[in-house]
């Protein structure tokens, strides 16, 4: 794994080319936890990029359905190379986001342009890397190979992949590996640091089976925290609110296990935070 100690603004997307694995889940309480709890340094922020047309992800940072007089910049006007300016809107979260609407047929249609389309919104979210505002920006992907996927890998330095453990778990793997590959010709550095398991029940046999069989195939790329099935963090995502926020007993089981996933992934992707002064004694 590479040193991104150096990197003043890791780039990290969420992506596997299966649905339903947690992609927007995972952004949004690391978006959530980095934003309001991790303590980046001060003057710094975070920001999102909404890669998915479903707008999931942009819809609950908002907490608005209808995001189409929000202003601010949209994830599909990244794909034009002559955009001037980009303007990410402030968020209630604390992230700053560049947003997709919901069911967004503009960024839909960008599967219908020429395939060099996917290289533009790297100039564009670099530059945001570059201005020393942002202490990260997070990248939630679409499922499957598509020229949105491939933008939002080749504008990455990071890659976390969250996974089910199910038999079908390694295909999505073996699939985003291939995507990674066609990233590579335009950003040779981007890499996948961490892939984690999400909606894990530690008494289901074949749950502890396939973790083994995909720590045996991955090593240390398997990270080391996962997320339980529990109810709490849908319901977190569903009243777009950060686990911790939710009061009720197996709530807070959640919202440990959040913290340390978070935690994981700042870890492995060079996030910095913000030294911690001891106090003299």
């Amino acid at each position: 794994m590479k040193d991104r100690r150096v990197m003043t603004t890791p780039i990290v997307a969420f992506a596997n080319h299966k649905g339903g694995t947690g992609k927007s889940t995972i952004t949004l309480q690391t978006a959530y936890y980095l934003a309001q709890r991790a303590g980046i340094p001060d003057g710094k922020r975070i920001l999102v990029v909404d890669f998915d047309p479903q707008g999931n992800t942009s819809t609950r940072l908002t907490r608005m359905d209808d995001l189409s007089d929000l202003g601010g910049t949209r994830t599909a006007e990244l794909f034009n190379p002559d955009l001037a300016e980009v303007v990410p809107v402030a968020t209630q979260s604390g992230a700053d986001l560049i947003y997709s609407l919901k069911n967004d047929l503009e960024l839909d249609d960008i599967e219908l342009e020429d395939l060099s389309v996917f290289q533009h919104p790297q100039k564009h979210i670099r530059k945001l890397a570059a201005s020393g505002k942002y202490a990260a920006i997070l990248l939630d992907c679409p499922p499957a190979r598509s020229r949105k996927l491939i933008a939002a890998l080749t504008s990455a330095t990071n890659i976390i992949v969250p996974v089910e453990v199910s038999g079908f778990a390694r295909d999505g793997l073996e699939g985003l590996i291939r995507s990674v590959e066609i990233a590579r010709q335009v950003n040779e550095d981007i890499e996948i640091s961490g892939v984690v398991i999400n909606k894990y029940s530690s008494r289901s046999d074949r749950h502890r089976r396939e973790k083994g069989r995909l720590k045996e195939a991955l090593g240390d790329l398997l990270m080391d925290e996962r997320l339980s099935f529990r109810t709490p963090i849908d319901e977190a995502n569903c009243e777009a609110i950060p686990i911790w926020s939710m009061s009720k007993g197996s709530a807070r089981t959640a919202a440990k296990e959040v913290k340390l996933v978070c935690e994981e992934i700042i870890a492995r992707t060079g996030i910095q935070l913000a030294k911690k002064v001891s106090k003299k004694r």
